[in-house]
């Protein structure tokens, strides 16, 4: 089976020094990360199958221990109402990770540049301890990374389930949750040679002239995550239906459609806007449908079976 790789950034985050060091990729995006002992730089079992050897990286990560950390007194962006919350200070974004289990302090604080390239985590020694140490990247922190990497006009992260096929045919199924987008990976594993690149989270991007697909580490509950990729040729929104049925979505639609389905960072429009530009290209090259559809081999046999 032929994949597609995005390389990496010719333009290099600038490296940060520390004794020990480690690098992931996810969608061709190469994160380094330094820190002063082997655990600091531990990537976790989600991102073990991500790891890569690039020399250059698009985001640097720096992981350090501070005393204590005081809520952060800068403007309040966003709370996901979650463990995080982002504030603007100065040049750069404050991400707090809070919850009641370990205290009111943050046990865990993101300090990024507005251009998502130099990170510094800092983790807080009255909430954690020394074996804390390896989880520095722990999801969600990864993820936005990420997320807001893509949306400075890189790509963009939707809820999605991405298939390859024994050909190397792509199959990309866009959902909310509860849309069906598990039971969707589980379906065609059953019944269909598949390679699935993620259940719940896929990234697109372009690279020349086409869109290509790629599996996350941010999986479902049937936890399907690989590193792979490949060109995007046909977009189904999921939904459950009554019969199985597949019904073409207008371009101007389907932009709308994805940017709901997608993990855009809605509390700025610097974020915003090159998402919507890229999806609108997106929508104007790739066709898209709804697909309406029974939890069973005829789902599959339906969408083997299409032609545009």
């Amino acid at each position: 089976m032929n994949y597609v790789t995005i390389p990496t950034a010719h333009n290099a985050a600038p490296p940060f020094t520390g004794r020990h060091h480690n690098c992931f990729a996810v969608a061709g995006i190469a994160v380094g990360v330094s820190g002063d002992t082997p655990q600091s730089v531990d990537l976790g079992p989600q991102l073990q199958a991500f790891t890569t050897a690039s020399a250059l990286t698009d985001i640097e990560v720096r992981v350090e221990w501070k005393p204590s950390l005081m809520p952060c007194a800068a403007r309040e962006l966003f709370h996901s109402g979650c463990v995080w919350s982002v504030h603007e200070s100065g040049n750069q974004f404050v991400f707090d990770f809070v919850t009641a289990r370990l205290g009111h302090q943050p046990y865990k604080r993101l300090l990024v540049d507005k251009n998502f390239r130099c990170a510094t985590v800092l983790l807080n020694r009255q909430c954690l301890v020394p074996e804390d140490e390896s989880r520095a990247l722990e999801y969600p922190l990864d993820e936005l990374l990420i997320t807001h990497y893509l949306s400075l006009g890189v790509g963009v992260e939707l809820h999605a389930c991405g298939l390859i096929d024994a050909h190397g045919d792509a199959f990309l199924f866009a959902g909310h949750s509860g849309s069906g987008k598990t039971t969707t990976a589980r379906l065609w594993s059953r019944h269909v040679p598949i390679h699935v690149l993620s259940d719940d989270r896929m990234i697109l991007r372009k690279q020349d002239d086409h869109f290509l697909m790629h599996g996350t580490p941010w999986h479902g509950e049937a936890a399907f995550a690989l590193p792979e990729s490949a060109p995007v040729r046909r977009i189904f929104l999921l939904e459950h239906g009554v019969e199985n049925r597949i019904q073409h979505v207008s371009r101007g639609a389907a932009a709308g459609e994805l940017l709901a389905r997608s993990f855009t960072p809605f509390y700025a429009s610097r974020f915003v806007e090159p998402v919507l530009a890229l999806l609108e290209e997106l929508a104007a090259s790739i066709p898209c449908y709804r697909f309406q559809f029974l939890p069973d081999q005829s789902a599959v046999e339906k969408i083997l079976g299409f032609r545009d």
